[in-house]
């Protein structure tokens, strides 16, 4: 079962002007579930006291880790 409901996924893209078709929709579909798995882990230890802050939902949930640090001006360390 999916961690996010067709409408869930319909509201995202409408909220942050996201226009996908076919296969890459699917993609960043995947991405998006992934990101907000991680994000429900990190706030459920915020909620215990394990980190000081929360994480959350934003335009960029549905990037790959190298879109992000890309866009975000992170680089991978050399291999």
């Amino acid at each position: 079962m999916s961690l996010v409901s067709d409408e869930e996924w319909a509201d995202y893209k409408i909220k942050f002007e996201k226009k996908y078709d076919g296969e890459e929709d699917t993609k960043r579909r995947q991405i998006y579930e992934k990101s907000k798995a991680k994000i429900e882990d990190h706030n459920k230890k915020f909620e215990k006291g394990e980190v000081t802050w929360k994480m959350g939902i934003n335009h960029l949930a549905d990037l790959t880790e190298d879109e992000f640090a890309s866009r975000c001006g992170s680089r991978k360390p050399p291999q």
